[in-house]
């Protein structure tokens, strides 16, 4: 059994391994389809069959928001232990966590711009030079002004589509093939052309990414980091609570699942999914999130669930090596395909959400024993390494 100081970051490896899986799940169709049909399945170029229906409510109801929440909340710890080990008279430009940010700048722009449009490396370090002068604050200020962010965070992403639909897709009796086939036609093409559709992707949504996210990333970085040194992130809280927690999970997700079912019986309106339909979803997942990281405290407590999630703890540990292979992975199994550039499958626009479920679960299970069997050997994944190679300005060991 590890000591007490260790336990705490394993905990927070198990959390993170977690998060970086059920990310994949999300992002699935986003990958797959144009984000006009991530938005709202409905328009799917292939039809929507009653198991996509079905896969679709679970990943809306367990998945959509939820992991990215926690996900959120532990990069909120990292830049604050990280960031410890710094001297405090230093400028942020000359500390490692600087460093280490201003690489995630660059690491976000490649990944985003050349690889995959849904990039979060971007935002999060942005939200990380934001949030950087209010990781001293303790607990209680912490979780208190990061609350108060998530709530206008949220209102400031649902407002436009509550009020009027700015910016929401057309309803679904719209023809879409016009919207929909060339994006799909281009992502199919060739090397050049599917970097030129990524590249335009990217381009027409990251601004509006960073303006509609930030706040309510920052907030939930702060709350994490408020958690984190209240204990609950550490494990240190009482049962009780973490088993109220997931009482209260249990409820939020009856409600975001009974709010997914009256989006399926009105046929998927497309301004109430991003607007009032979306409510429950953007406001209660943070619930929902503490659930999930409640379960994984309590069972990793005892011996036996320690070494049954130990797969989950080296993908954590690894967390930034699996989500840019997921990207590889992805963007080789749905873009290109064609002749005389043909350098991926090409299965952009043909792979429906229940299609997606095997994909997805096979990459899971590659990135468990893979992650596995690296940690063995090494301290840190590849990326870990080199990013942090980087931020340090040296060599740093990889072995155990």
């Amino acid at each position: 059994m590890p000591d007490t100081a260790a336990r705490r970051i394993v905990y927070l490896d198990i959390v993170r391994g977690l998060s970086i899986l059920g990310i994949l799940f999300v992002n699935a169709v986003a990958f797959a389809m144009p984000m006009h049909v991530y938005i709202n399945p409905a328009i799917s170029p292939l039809g929507l069959t009653d198991i996509d229906t079905a896969v679709w409510w679970v990943d809306e109801v367990f998945f959509t928001g939820k992991f990215i929440t926690i996900f959120s909340m532990l990069f909120g710890v990292s830049l604050y232990l990280i960031s410890a080990s710094d001297p405090d008279d230093l400028p942020l430009t000359q500390r490692v966590i600087g460093r280490r940010l201003g690489w995630m700048v660059i690491f976000g722009l490649i990944h985003g711009a050349l690889i995959w449009y849904g990039d979060i490396l971007l935002l999060y370090a942005i939200c990380g030079f934001v949030f950087f002068s209010w990781r001293n604050l303790e607990a209680k200020p912490l979780l208190v002004v990061g609350s108060v962010l998530y709530l206008i965070g949220n209102g400031i992403i649902l407002w436009p589509a509550i009020n009027d639909g700015i910016g929401v897709i057309p309803e679904p009796s719209v023809p879409m093939p016009d919207l929909l086939n060339p994006t799909i036609e281009l992502m199919r093409s060739g090397f050049t052309g599917s970097l030129r559709g990524n590249f335009t992707m990217w381009s027409q949504s990251i601004i509006n990414e960073i303006l509609f996210y930030l706040p309510v990333t920052v907030g939930l970085m702060m709350i994490g980091l408020g958690l984190f040194k209240s204990g609950f992130l550490r494990g240190e809280s009482r049962s009780v609570t973490y088993a109220a927690i997931i009482v209260l999970a249990g409820a939020s997700l009856t409600l975001i699942g009974g709010q997914a079912a009256v989006i399926i019986a009105e046929g998927f309106p497309a301004v109430r999914i991003m607007g009032l339909y979306a409510i429950a979803n953007e406001y209660l997942s943070i619930i929902v999130s503490l659930g999930y990281v409640s379960t994984l405290i309590l069972i990793a407590r005892t011996s036996w669930g320690l070494k049954l999630l130990s797969p989950l703890r080296d993908a954590g540990r690894m967390a930034f090596t699996n989500y840019l292979l997921q990207s590889l992975i992805m963007t080789v199994i749905f873009y290109g395909g064609r002749a005389p550039e043909s350098w991926g499958l090409g299965l952009y626009g043909t792979v429906g959400n229940a299609g997606l479920v095997p994909v997805v679960t096979a990459i899971w299970a590659g990135q468990l024993i893979v992650s596995s069997l690296w940690m063995r050997a090494f301290r840190y994944g590849p990326f870990e390494w080199g990013w942090r190679c980087l931020s340090h300005q040296r060599w740093m060991p990889i072995l155990k």
